[in-house]
């Protein structure tokens, strides 16, 4: 199987490596058949726990420098026409999932389970990374589930995330989600730790993990991470893009943070947390 789209979505997970201190080997086999093998939890220190979470939400941000926002274009009115029939799709065939446990059983798996606190909850489905791979393009088998939590604590479904592989040119992006709406991005200059530094973690969310996180967060380029002992990837994953069909709301800007015609907002958008 081609690497480009499944590193595009367990490259957070190859991140977490350095958290939890399992060899790489193991990350890049953690699929639903052996999830046995991760730990749903890890001895965790709450202070640590909550600054591991910030850490990671950093990486994820669009501002990020291991953030690479894919090309755009001025909208027309077609975008926008194709953008909602998109949409209109997603929500037909993705509304039984707003029950959680419906998106398990069908083979949907919580990325980082160990982490309680995280921006966007990401249920990804081998399944369907297998199809993008194949350059198959269906509003209805996202390569993942977007979920947000509730001051409640329960988890709330808002959207759903597409991919396809790092070596697709602008109009191949663009003949999937329009360049124009959708937030196409890959995770870049990433580096991680050499056997050496792991080897002196304790497996916990602890301080010490939080130190080494952002250390190895804070490096960009193949000279600082080299220095550090590290292995240097300048861009591991292949294209992904969010969108939050279920924020709510039918207008653009809540969906694709896009205007009424389909241009789309400098800022990939994260919805507002549910008051309920």
């Amino acid at each position: 199987m081609s690497s480009n789209i499944r590193l595009s979505v367990f490259s957070v997970l190859a991140l977490t490596w350095i958290a939890t201190a399992i060899p790489a080997t193991t990350v890049k086999s953690q699929l639903p058949k052996q999830s046995a093998t991760l730990p749903a939890t890890l001895p965790a220190d709450s202070e640590a726990q909550a600054e591991l979470s910030r850490v990671i939400a950093g990486i994820l941000s669009d501002t990020s420098s291991h953030m690479r926002m894919g090309p755009t274009r001025t909208a027309t009115v077609a975008d926008s026409a194709r953008g909602a029939a998109v949409v209109a799709a997603a929500r037909s065939a993705l509304s039984q999932y707003v029950d959680v446990k419906v998106a398990e059983r069908d083979g949907y798996y919580r990325n980082m389970p160990w982490l309680e606190d995280q921006p966007i909850y990401h249920y990804n489905s081998v399944r369907n990374i297998n199809a993008a791979e194949q350059s198959q393009f269906d509003p209805s088998k996202p390569v993942s589930l977007l979920y947000k939590k509730t001051i409640g604590g329960q988890l709330r479904l808002v959207g759903a995330m597409y991919a396809t592989g790092a070596s697709a040119a602008p109009d191949s992006l663009d003949a999937l989600l329009p360049i124009s709406m959708a937030h196409w991005h890959q995770h870049v200059n990433l580096c991680y730790p050499g056997p050496k530094v792991v080897s002196h973690l304790s497996g916990k969310v602890d301080t010490g993990l939080v130190f080494l996180m952002r250390l190895f967060v804070g490096i960009t380029s193949a000279a600082e991470c080299e220095a550090a002992g590290g292995r240097f990837v300048l861009t591991e994953s292949g294209w992904m893009a969010h969108v939050y069909m279920f924020a709510g709301s039918d207008d653009p800007r809540a969906i694709w943070d896009a205007d009424d015609v389909g241009n789309m907002g400098i800022q990939m958008p994260h919805p507002p947390t549910d008051p309920q």
